[in-house]
């Protein structure tokens, strides 16, 4: 018997390895690719090159870029299987981005986190929602700078820098997941 999975219930691997609680974890692999794999000159293993090749510059930035905005995802509990899918379409269209303009690989990572909310905000409302604002209209974080490097998630309204990319979850409420 052949099982159909639709869309809204498959998960993704940071979501299936919830903790007690309903606290998602990051996988292993998560904490691996940061501290192994975006490393300049880097020599990795792996199914997509074959061998061992170095990773291109382009290629870690557009790596850096996605673990930093799926743990921001895990860390707002938003990611599921067509979110991640979001992250994926951007880091396409950005790595012809970057390979027309190889100087922009330092901004890649604010650019691919405002896609996603972009299509976020089209598709299912604002995201992430300001953890610091308690009163008024509930109202999304800005990344800034929009065209920069070291991007942040910041409150315009409040005026205040809430977390670095890839660590919303300090922001909301507990360590990042691990």
């Amino acid at each position: 018997m052949e099982r159909v999975i639709d869309g809204p219930s498959v998960r993704t691997l940071a979501a299936r390895a919830a903790g007690a609680g309903g606290v998602p974890k990051l996988s292993f692999t998560l904490e691996v690719t940061s501290e192994r794999y975006f490393r300049l000159g880097a020599t990795v293993k792996s199914a997509h090159n074959g061998g061992m090749d170095p990773i291109s510059p382009l290629e870690q930035a557009l790596h850096a870029a996605r673990a930093l905005v799926l743990a921001d995802l895990v860390a707002g509990r938003v990611a599921e299987a067509d979110v991640v899918s979001l992250v994926e379409e951007s880091v396409v269209q950005r790595r012809w981005w970057v390979e027309q303009w190889p100087e922009g690989a330092q901004y890649v990572a604010g650019l691919v986190a405002q896609d996603v909310q972009d299509a976020l905000l089209e598709r299912y409302g604002r995201w992430p929602l300001c953890p610091v604002c308690g009163t008024g209209d509930p109202h999304a974080l800005e990344v800034q700078p929009e065209l920069g490097p070291d991007p942040h998630w910041v409150c315009s309204e409040a005026g205040v820098k809430v977390a670095a990319l890839g660590s919303l979850g300090d922001a909301l409420g507990g360590a990042a997941p691990s």
